[in-house]
């Protein structure tokens, strides 16, 4: 069984940085009492753990916990906020799932800094959830951003979690996704549809697309398939 492990946002969709800024701010209003949003450090990749606790601690609030309210709450302002400014289907990306779907010796998997309820709202507002779920559960299956501070506690529990003969595939956009698979000798395909240029990307590994586009997206196949 290979294992990919598919990032959400900059890699299979975007969703206006508008409405990631105006929904957290209206979760940090509601649930903590504060005026602040996501902007107040850099969270680029960041796991949404990482994210409230360090614009907090720029309040001046030390939170050891985040409360699963706060997850609720921010997606719940998502998919309020996506539904007047809508998310964007990357190129190629819908063609790519469906195939990866379709293989019985492929699992597809979510490894993204959103929370699992956040996760959700954003995938839902485009469809894509549907290649993600448990048939059995009806959840998406994957390891979502309140279950560590880095990306990499992220991928090292879902290295904990596969099975010994198990291959593990990423696809990701970012420089941390990068580093993150290199560190640990991870297998990783980049697409420079998020932040990072192809040139910044191409360091971590020899699989760096412009996007998934113009049937690249058979090429990753390839890829994915050479692992088996």
């Amino acid at each position: 069984m290979i294992n990919v492990l598919v990032d959400i946002d900059g890699t299979i969709m975007l969703v206006p940085r508008s409405v990631d800024i105006k929904s957290s701010a209206v979760m940090f209003k509601k649930v903590f009492g504060v005026e602040a949003s996501e902007e107040f450090i850099d969270n680029s990749a960041r796991p949404e753990r990482y994210i409230v606790i360090e614009v907090l601690k720029k309040m001046a609030i030390k939170l050891k916990e985040v409360p699963e309210k706060a997850y609720i709450s921010w997606a719940e302002a998502e998919s309020q906020e996506l539904k007047k400014n809508p998310a964007k289907i990357l190129p190629g990306a819908v063609e790519l799932l469906k195939k990866l779907s379709e293989n019985q010796e492929i699992k597809l998997s979510l490894l993204t800094g959103n929370s699992y309820f956040r996760a959700e709202a954003k995938l839902n507002s485009v469809g894509l959830d549907i290649f993600f779920r448990n048939p059995e559960t009806g959840r998406l299956a994957g390891v979502f951003g309140e279950e560590g501070n880095t990306r990499e506690e992220l991928l090292l529990k879902t290295l904990s979690q596969k099975k010994a003969e198990d291959k593990i595939i990423i696809l990701d956009d970012s420089l941390l996704g990068g580093e993150m698979a290199k560190k640990n000798n991870i297998p990783i395909i980049l697409v420079a549809t998020g932040k990072f240029s192809q040139e910044k990307l191409k360091p971590f590994t020899k699989y760096v697309f412009p996007d998934l586009g113009q049937d690249r997206w058979r090429k990753v196949i390839k890829i994915i398939n050479s692992l088996m």
